[in-house]
């Protein structure tokens, strides 16, 4: 059994994140077949570029049936980036439907005076749960490294795990029971990501 399985279907920078996880000395593999997914003892799903392109790639990779029968386990799944927005029900950016695992939506960052969309760089965010394994170890004021237009609103602050502002506040982590997903790249967030991941790793 694979202790971390990161999924393979076509797109994301799973490379990068399975590095990361052996940093912390977690054992994370590359995962490619619905045999793969479902046998992970806990899973990340990655996310690069747009919603509905990376939607059509989980669907026709075949591995999209998995990922959901996985996430019925009750075992911990993580989105990262456009991974995140794929638990949701949907995206402003296109018109496939998301996995609908946490209810929530991703919309348009809304531009302000002085910022630019995409939203790039280093940030901070605010832990809203306080407690949470996710964010062990991680104060406020921890910060993570953001690459998005899109932002993900949830129609429940239950739901909310970390806020960050960004012309508008949005929600930089969200979570439903062991399902959880992060808008930043934890990957390219030094040790605040090291952190996060381990967190996830050791829940």
């Amino acid at each position: 059994m694979t202790a971390i399985g990161i999924v393979n279907y076509g797109i994301g920078n799973g490379g990068s994140i399975a590095n990361m996880f052996r940093k912390s000395r977690l054992n994370a593999q590359i995962v490619s077949t619905p045999d793969q997914v479902l046998t992970a003892e806990r899973l990340v799903l990655p996310g690069i570029g747009s919603f509905d392109a990376c939607m059509d790639a989980l669907n026709k990779s075949g591995l999209r049936t998995a990922v959901l029968e996985y996430a019925a386990t009750g075992r911990p799944l993580l989105g990262i980036c456009v991974g995140m927005q794929m638990l949701t029900l949907g995206s402003e950016e296109g018109e496939l439907p998301g996995l609908g695992l946490i209810r929530a939506r991703a919309k348009r960052l809304n531009a302000a005076p002085g910022l630019r969309v995409p939203h790039i760089g280093w940030d901070y965010v605010t832990w809203q749960i306080p407690g949470h394994p996710l964010s062990r170890n991680l104060l406020d004021g921890s910060r993570f490294y953001f690459v998005h237009s899109y932002c993900v609103i949830c129609e429940s602050a239950a739901n909310s795990l970390a806020s960050c502002t960004y012309g508008e506040v949005f929600s930089a982590a969200i979570v439903r029971d062991r399902i959880a997903g992060v808008q930043f790249h934890p990957e390219k967030s030094h040790r605040f990501g090291l952190q996060l991941l381990s967190n996830f790793g050791n829940a």
